[in-house]
């Protein structure tokens, strides 16, 4: 009986334990996951010291934030890694990879990076699995095998990973690792383009150009509006030489301006060659003034939402090498005038319609340079605002 009793004292004092552990590790996430990061390194360690694998990746990830604020600690950080990755935790060992990939807390050892991949991999992390992809497909760390770099990437693009539907689209458009099958190349780059990944809209543009130049210049336009200066190019080149659409030599212009400003540079000797063609063309932009008759004030409301309306023909008739501050853009007339209400900016901004559904609201006063305007808007925009403000030309506007 007596024997009973303890083994039935045991088994409470088991459960009582997990329970215990449970509510800690939940505290731990918390913790970490709301940005606490000395709270979080007080409840996660115990779990980590006593061989919790999560407790021991966010303790690695904490070292390498930095710890009550001091510097990043790279060396504690792939240490608990290790010991996160030993307990079956498959982000700690895709992590753990990159480190010994790129030497970061650890020599570089592509081995052991290898290694670390794989068991990500194998565990289901279909990150792991695109990275391996392509040290196997570039013969870093591991024999170049084409075949099971097409494999891996395979398995990630299946998992949901927009740059890996990309990647196999691409090796089955030109058949590398696998038979060529344009088909399928398409339908996996579209998949990925569908998601909002620039660059397989930039890819899937490039492949549609000559047979579909009309869906091709929506996709180029795509990915250009999400930052990618490549698509911005295209188009201006599209627009510029005529083969595909009729030129357009003011669109060809806003879409260089944009990769330029996007981060191109490349695009600067194209910009030039637009520039002069528009010029020995006498195609220009007339600068208006923005300010209204104080008549037009005195009038009713129509007369008053056209004061601040604006739609595309009054901005082509801005000056395109001059700068506006754009301070937001919305996706309606309603929005735009609660955005206006809100801001107390009733009379100091213009509202253009690029679209049905897209305006942009843009500072009143017009500026021949960018520092100019940058140093400006600072003196004239709520504080709320600042953070908020982007200085650009009147020609990226343009830009459909």
């Amino acid at each position: 009986m007596r024997l009973e009793l303890k083994l039935a004292m045991a088994s409470v004092m088991i459960w009582l334990s997990s329970v215990s552990l449970a509510a800690d590790s939940d505290q731990c996430y918390r913790d970490y996951s709301a940005g606490k990061v000395l709270q979080a390194y007080n409840s996660c360690l115990p779990l980590a010291q006593v061989g919790d694998p999560q407790a021991a990746f966010i303790v690695a990830r904490l070292y390498a934030l930095g710890v009550e604020g001091g510097p990043p600690n790279w060396e504690t950080a792939v240490e608990w890694l290790t010991r996160s990755a030993a307990g079956g935790y498959s982000e700690a060992a895709y992590n753990l990879a990159i480190a010994h990939q790129v030497g970061k807390g650890t020599p570089v050892n592509l081995a052991e990076s290898v290694a670390y991949y794989r068991q990500s991999a194998e565990q289901g992390n279909p990150k792991a699995m695109r990275n391996l992809a392509l040290l196997y497909e570039k013969g870093d760390g591991v024999e170049q095998d084409l075949a099971q770099a097409f494999s891996l990437y395979q398995a990630s693009a299946e998992a949901g990973l927009a740059d890996s539907q990309l990647k196999i689209g691409l090796m089955l458009f030109r058949g590398e690792g696998v038979d060529q099958d344009r088909l399928a190349a398409r339908r996996w780059i579209e998949q990925a383009a569908e998601s909002g990944y620039d660059q397989a809209q930039l890819a899937l543009a490039g492949i549609l150009i000559d047979s579909e130049p009309a869906n091709a210049i929506e996709w180029y336009q795509r990915s250009a509006a999400q930052g990618n200066p490549y698509a911005a190019h295209n188009l201006a080149l599209v627009y510029s030489d005529g083969f595909i659409i009729p030129p357009d030599l003011l669109q060809a212009l806003a879409y260089a301006d944009v990769s330029i400003e996007l981060g191109n540079p490349k695009t600067q000797a194209l910009y030039d060659k637009i520039l002069t063609k528009i010029q020995q063309e006498g195609i220009k932009g007339t600068a208006l003034s923005h300010r209204q008759d104080a008549a037009d004030s005195q009038m009713g409301s129509a007369t008053e939402t056209a004061v601040w309306l604006r739609d595309r023909d009054w901005l082509q008739q801005q000056s395109p090498g001059f700068y506006a501050v754009q301070l937001a853009r919305l996706a309606s007339q309603e929005s735009a005038l609660r955005f206006m209400t809100e801001y107390q900016l009733q009379g100091r901004v213009d509202v253009v319609r690029l679209a049905a559904d897209d305006y942009v609201v843009l500072l009143q006063d017009s500026f021949a340079d960018k520092a100019m305007a940058q140093n400006a808007y600072r003196d004239k925009l709520p504080s709320t605002l600042v953070n908020e403000a982007w200085v650009r030309s009147y020609r990226s506007l343009y830009a459909k």
